[in-house]
């Protein structure tokens, strides 16, 4: 599906963590099933966005080859997701920005096209996936008008993207609480 079925979307693979469960690897840059993940996450995000945007605090030489612009976080010391969500909707030229995490590798696009359909259906508000009773907020759809709401929760230091987001209204992907599709990969094993 091409983004010509949605108001035009830009797209954000979050990959500025530190990677401390991996040893300080750079998760983004992992290998899975013989491809490195941010590769195979920003092919999924190509076809479905008209910006692709990769947070990354480090190794930009190598993310630029997927992505249309790089962005940082705000602050220094990685201060976590929020602050690259934050940076996303920044530079974001779409009217919404669909947002990924670089450890769920294991992602589809049919899942993508869920999110977007779902903002499609509530365009003014952010659209979350849920997975049984466990929020996955860092997969969601992002309205640009949300800006300011998280310009002022970053201001009052908030830093939680769940907190963030539950306080906005908001649409929902309901999916199966073991759905194979969000698997986490955060320790080396996952990566396997």
């Amino acid at each position: 599906m091409s983004n010509t079925s949605f108001a035009p979307v830009s797209g954000l693979l979050l990959a500025g963590g530190q990677g401390s469960r991996l040893g300080g690897r750079d998760k983004g840059l992992m290998q899975w099933r013989g491809e490195v993940v941010s590769a195979r996450l920003a092919s999924l995000l190509r076809p479905r966005v008209g910006q692709l945007l990769i947070s990354c605090n480090r190794n930009q030489a190598i993310y630029a080859q997927w992505a249309d612009q790089l962005v940082g976080d705000p602050l220094p010391d990685y201060p976590g997701p929020l602050a690259g969500m934050l940076a996303g909707l920044r530079a974001c030229r779409g009217s919404h920005l669909l947002v990924l995490p670089c450890d769920l590798p294991a992602l589809d696009g049919a899942l993508l096209d869920a999110l977007l359909a779902c903002s499609a259906a509530h365009p003014e508000q952010p659209c979350l996936v849920r997975a049984g009773e466990q929020w996955q907020p860092l997969l969601c759809v992002l309205p640009r008008n949300c800006l300011d709401s998280l310009e002022a929760c970053w201001a009052a230091d908030g830093r939680s993207p769940l907190r963030w987001l539950l306080g906005q209204t908001h649409g929902v992907v309901q999916l199966a609480a073991d759905d194979p599709r969000l698997h986490n990969a955060n320790q080396p094993q996952d990566w396997d």
